[in-house]
């Protein structure tokens, strides 16, 4: 029987768990697949085979170096026990304390591959835990058989930043579990304040996401308010909780919001809000692979989306240049509609739109005038989504595995 296993710190809480989640519930049936977590019990997302243990005392979001390294020399001891044991075909890691272990561990008992969801050393910790971090992977990837990310612009940046070749690294996006997305789209969420929403000859507006500094939703808001000036019958639906929540419910009472936007929190089920919006807009400041607008997409929602680096343009605009220029203005694109970024200033309340926000509005506020546009976006969407469907992810996985 053939065997893969899987390495990361937890299964809750991120896109790269969801997408390991979404990879291991469609694995086939005839592999035999582990999963090695710090703890057990950090587990929020279905999986299918065995857990496996460090049983590290607490997982941290903001790791200090001295628990990243103790994390890394118990995750590299375990992993060398078990891969000789195992004799796995492939050990597939995600994120970089699970990576640095994976390629300390050896590749001599089954091919190690590694994967990367953002920039190289990941969106958390400081600048101390960053330069550790990149010390690490710049020596240890290029002892993989394999280095797999989540975007184009990123095996660009990496190949960059590592001197690597060619062969070495791969881009397989995260995929989407459209046949489940489906099912849930017609089932309303536990948690959120789902009555209040569909009322009639109201349009809606969605957005999902972290409320962290990357997701930029101050942004959206202020454009928002430009938006009910030209729209009133029109509400923000804002589905994600995080660190920035009483800066952005402030921002809205400021603007006087409060019965526009509706901040819904962390929801058991989003895809039921996908169902009931006209439009996505996804305000990111960056992006590893912005797994929010894939579901949009899956979802069949009109999406709008600041052209943010990295993974926008491949699932809105694959036949722009992931390098090229960022847009200055608003650009229609083959599966939806490219704004600009915003500054990621943060603002009081009283401050005039930056030109970005004026952009971000004035989108929204055509596409929510023409029906005929939002159906062509629909119908694109729907399209899109079937590029992104998880099967065709694991096929390439499953490639990866078994190529030499």
């Amino acid at each position: 029987m053939s065997s893969v296993l899987f390495i990361i710190s937890t299964l809750e809480g991120g896109g790269a768990e969801r997408t390991l989640s979404n990879i291991v519930t469609h694995f086939p049936e005839d592999w035999h697949v582990d999963i090695l977590l710090n703890n057990k019990l950090f587990v929020q997302y279905p999986y299918r085979g065995n857990i496996l243990s460090l049983d590290l005392s607490a997982y941290r979001e903001n790791k200090t170096v001295l628990y990243l390294l103790s994390e890394i020399v118990r995750k590299t001891l375990y992993l060398r026990k078990i891969k000789k044991k195992n004799r796995y075909d492939a050990c597939i890691s995600f994120l970089p304390s699970s990576n640095i272990a994976n390629a300390l561990s050896g590749k001599k008992y089954g091919k190690t591959i590694v994967s990367i969801h953002s920039n190289i050393v990941g969106d958390g910790g400081g600048f101390v835990n960053k330069i550790f971090l990149f010390f690490f992977i710049k020596i240890l990837y290029r002892r993989t058989d394999r280095i797999i990310a989540v975007s184009e612009e990123i095996v660009l940046e990496v190949k960059r930043k590592l001197k690597l070749t060619e062969d070495r690294i791969r881009a397989i996006i995260n995929g989407c579990d459209t046949a489940f997305i489906q099912e849930r789209m017609r089932i309303v969420p536990k948690k959120g304040t789902s009555g209040k929403i569909c009322e009639e000859g109201q349009k809606i507006v969605l957005t999902v996401g972290r409320m962290v500094e990357e997701k930029g939703q101050w942004h959206l808001i202020r454009a928002f308010l430009e938006v009910v000036k030209q729209e009133p019958e029109t509400k923000l639906l804002v589905v994600g909780d995080g660190r920035l929540k009483e800066y952005l419910t402030g921002l809205a009472g400021i603007y006087g919001l409060n019965e526009k936007i509706l901040f819904l929190g962390y929801s058991d089920n989003p895809f039921w809000y996908y169902s009931v919006a006209d439009i996505f807009v996804l305000p990111s400041l960056s992006e590893g692979y912005p797994n929010a607008l894939a579901e949009a997409v899956c979802c069949g929602v009109p999406c709008i989306a600041a052209d943010v680096h990295t993974g926008v343009r491949e699932i809105l605009a694959p036949g722009l240049d992931v390098l090229g220029e960022r847009t200055r203005d608003i650009s229609e694109e083959e599966y939806g509609i490219l704004v600009p970024v915003c500054s990621g200033k943060k603002y009081k309340g009283d401050e005039p739109l930056e030109r970005a926000e004026s952009k971000m509005a004035e989108a929204i506020v055509k596409l929510l005038r023409d029906n005929r546009k939002r159906t062509h976006y629909k119908q694109q969407s729907i399209q899109r989504g079937k590029d992104l469907d998880i099967s065709r992810i694991v096929d390439r996985w499953m490639d990866e595995i078994s190529c030499s």
